[in-house]
């Protein structure tokens, strides 16, 4: 493999803050944020793709990690190099010497830039935004007496990391996700401590990587809070760098209550609209549908956030082929790339024992260990996009089930076992016409929805540009991949002709036979 063309930064801990300062238009990620994002090579490129421009990468706990992973975190990193633009990346000096005994074929000697190692600028202040950090308050908790933190214990708001996982020995340790955000959810978790396992890191730094994944895995489950106490905080700076922007102390865990109380939550506006944007230029038509889309995912990121809106519920009703599964998609992959959409059609369902399929038998019934559909999608997605599909053909056990999921953001499967879907997105289509849906929805479950749209076909003028695109981009992918050109011009009657349909499932089948019959021609010809 090539060098890389990247610079590497090597800051000694006193300076990192000056780093960040002197690239302040850069974002610092840890790379176990990357880990956690994307763990396999396939699907790396895609995951970073436009996310992660101007970025340094710290890569310190990757070199502690010991020499487990080499190959693969070789081809890892080339893999960023490649395909994020204008990348940097930066290690504390302690682990330099044993990263180019490891990789002594990444980086030129005059790419290495030690000016932040005995740097003796002032170190300002970063923005917490900059940073891989852990929460969205990106704040550590200390505290100095440990009442406290025994308070909080037994009040049950409270658990240890080292509670969390399953067993800790030789040169690794062993969790369970599903098992950990069971335990988070079903006991109200608000704060995990890490004292005991920053103790244990500074005897085994090879084990910082692994366990800084495991936090940012937490995080994405549910929004706790980190403490240490107050003798470690020199500690966590050192083994978790970029995880944290502010810390605060605490002394008694009536204080913490108060403190995190007034903490404001910041709602990144421009971030959720660029979303919104981008997931509405895919949808083809319905421009009325968009505009309150757009309106009211903004109004839910804000309600939520103050925990007055657990779940954001979209009916979409209208015939087959206009849009309603395609937009559930879109909002999948644009919010949460790399993701599986949750998807359940009941289409697939029977009418007996459809509520046991979603959710679980009760135990004893047989299939009770399999679980339910709802439930397995659920821990093996991190998309929090819930397509139901053909809603018309649930039951009214379904519908009961629903209004309250909608109504709390919480539901309890035949095992007892409590899953807290705040913040998921719930999107349901139908072909039910709206005279249908008036008569087979109960109102109180109408009430639940926050948005209740009719799709209909699309206009003339939005098909036929629908059309020409997609014959358009058959015709060139023809084209590149073997090397015969379909003249457009001589098909474009027949194209024309596919106005008449609205299904768009159909239209697009209809211009693939419309190519393809032309290009086969021309193929057969050469």
């Amino acid at each position: 493999m090539n060098k890389m063309n990247s610079t590497l930064y090597i800051y000694d801990g006193k300076n990192l803050n000056g780093l960040k300062s002197t690239l302040n238009e850069y974002k610092f990620f840890s790379i176990a944020y990357l880990f956690h994002m994307c763990d396999t090579l396939p699907e790396l490129s895609d995951i970073i793709a436009g996310a992660f421009d101007k970025t340094v990468i710290d890569i310190t706990n990757l070199i502690t990690d010991g020499n487990y992973y080499r190959i693969f975190s070789e081809r890892y990193l080339y893999i960023l190099s490649e395909n994020i633009p204008d990348l940097h990346f930066c290690m504390n000096y302690k682990v330099f010497d044993k990263f180019t005994e490891r990789f002594p074929y990444f980086f030129e000697e005059a790419n290495t830039n030690w000016d932040f190692h005995d740097f003796e600028g002032v170190e300002e202040q970063v923005e917490p935004f900059a940073t891989s950090n852990l929460n969205s308050n990106s704040i550590i908790y200390t505290y100095n007496e440990i009442s406290a933190a025994k308070g909080l214990h037994e009040a049950g708001t409270l658990i240890s990391l080292s509670d969390l996982i399953d067993q800790c020995e030789g040169i690794s340790f062993q969790y369970n996700l599903g098992k950990i955000s069971k335990i988070l959810e079903s006991q109200q978790i608000e704060y995990v401590d890490l004292s005991s396992i920053v103790r244990m890191l500074r005897l085994r730094p090879d084990l910082i990587f692994p366990f800084e994944i495991l936090m940012h895995r937490i995080t994405s489950i549910r929004k706790v809070k980190y403490c240490v106490e107050y003798a470690r905080i020199s500690d966590v700076d050192g083994i978790f760098p970029l995880c944290f922007s502010e810390k605060v102390s605490i002394d008694s865990a009536e204080d913490l209550a108060e403190t995190v109380s007034e903490e404001p939550t910041t709602i990144n506006i421009q971030n959720i609209t660029t979303l919104a944007t981008e997931i509405c230029e895919k949808l083809r038509g319905h421009d009325a549908f968009k505009s309150d889309f757009q309106h009211n995912l903004l109004k839910f990121s804000f309600l939520n956030g103050m925990g007055e809106r657990k779940i954001l519920s979209i009916m979409l009703c209208g015939d087959s082929g206009i849009g309603k599964t395609q937009f559930a998609k879109f909002v999948s992959q644009v919010i949460f790339p790399g993701e599986p959409l949750i998807k359940i059609n009941f289409g697939n369902y029977s009418t007996e024992g459809v509520l046991n399929s979603l959710i679980g038998s009760p135990l004893g019934y047989i299939g009770s260990e399999e679980g339910g559909e709802l439930i397995n999608k659920i821990d093996t997605s991190k998309s929090k996009v819930i397509l139901i599909d053909e809603f018309e053909k649930a039951t009214p056990s379904v519908y009961n089930f629903f209004y309250e999921l909608l109504e709390d953001g919480v539901f309890t499967d035949r095992h007892g076992i409590a899953h807290n879907l705040d913040g998921y997105l719930i999107i349901f289509t139908s072909n039910m016409t709206e005279v249908m849906y008036h008569e087979k929805i109960l109102d109180s479950l109408k009430s639940r929805f926050d948005m209740v749209y009719h799709f209909v076909g699309l206009p003339a003028e939005e098909k036929q540009r629908y059309i020409q695109n997609t014959a358009i981009d058959l015709i060139e992918n023809l084209e590149k991949h073997f090397g015969t050109k379909v003249e457009i011009h001589k098909i474009q009657n027949e194209l024309n002709e596919l106005c008449e349909y609205d299904n768009l499932r159909d239209i697009k089948r209809n211009v693939e036979d419309i190519v393809f019959n032309s290009f086969l021609e021309c193929y057969k010809q050469e």
